[in-house]
């Protein structure tokens, strides 16, 4: 790409990030490369459902899950990028080669994967309601490859630089069950519309029934629950996903989530 089509597109895509009136636009997009290390997707946003967030490979979206899963996220921005001056400045200070387009000598913008926006406001070791966490998502083998750390370099600094917490998250610490069952669990993060006003109900007798029948196969108590509740089995097991991703549900997060056990055996248990 171009510097003058590298600009433009910043320009663009920063005005998406401080303007409310604008829908975010990543600087990296999905259908800009053919080759990612990992698959490229994209899934919908959690709030907004007119956005879709976009990931340059399975570890950027298990790590965008696992933050979303254990924070109280406000927002995300993916793919969020660095301007050139804050980056060439930072790459003087370390003395470090700013890095360039590859194959090409247009100098080339950093950015975070993802930059996480938390709600701080129970957080009594931070004096603001907002905090910020700029995350970088890397394998272990890249992680240790110099040029890479070199371009983490750059973007902890630009990060202390803005009062960001930094992190580094390689696929070690996210390559496991509990992304996996994270993957399921997250398209049901929201309740499907109209179906709020049976959820309270169906809960409680799902509470009832693990009292009684933990050792049913946990698709047959599913479907016993959504009988005793007057609705569809799909819509009971939508409702038991929900349960487990907003937490009124626990389970062993090393098990994959296999409906033909038990509820007992899979540690199902209500919180």
């Amino acid at each position: 790409m171009r510097q003058v089509n590298q600009n433009k597109r910043y320009a663009e895509h920063h005005e998406s990030f401080v303007n409310s009136e604008i829908p975010y636009i990543p600087m990296i997009r999905t259908m800009d490369f053919t080759r990612s290390a990992g698959n490229r997707s994209k899934v919908p946003h959690f709030r907004d459902s007119d956005r879709l967030i976009h990931f340059m490979s399975v570890n950027e979206r298990w790590a965008f899950l696992n933050i979303l899963h254990n924070c109280d996220v406000i927002d995300v921005y993916e793919q969020w990028a660095i301007d050139l001056e804050s980056s060439m400045l930072i790459c003087q200070k370390l003395d470090i080669e700013h890095p360039k387009i590859p194959r090409g000598s247009s100098w080339a913008y950093q950015s975070f994967d993802l930059l996480v926006e938390l709600d701080a406001s129970n957080d009594d070791t931070c004096v603001e309601d907002v905090k910020w966490l700029a995350v970088a998502v890397k394998s272990s083998y890249h992680a240790s490859n110099k040029r890479v750390i070199e371009k983490l370099l750059i973007q902890e600094a630009f990060a202390r630089m803005k009062g960001y917490e930094f992190c580094l998250i390689t696929d070690d610490e996210i390559r496991n069950v509990y992304s996996e069952t994270l993957d399921t669990l997250y398209f049901h993060y929201k309740l499907r519309p109209s179906t709020e006003i049976y959820y309270d109900t169906w809960l409680n007798t799902f509470r009832g029934e693990l009292l009684f029948n933990a050792d049913m196969r946990l698709g047959k108590l599913i479907k016993a629950v959504a009988s005793s509740v007057g609705i569809e089995d799909e819509l009971s097991a939508h409702f038991f996903c929900h349960a487990l991703w907003c937490k009124d549900f626990k389970m062993d997060w090393s098990q994959r989530l296999r409906y033909e056990r038990s509820a007992e055996s899979l540690g199902v248990m209500p919180l």
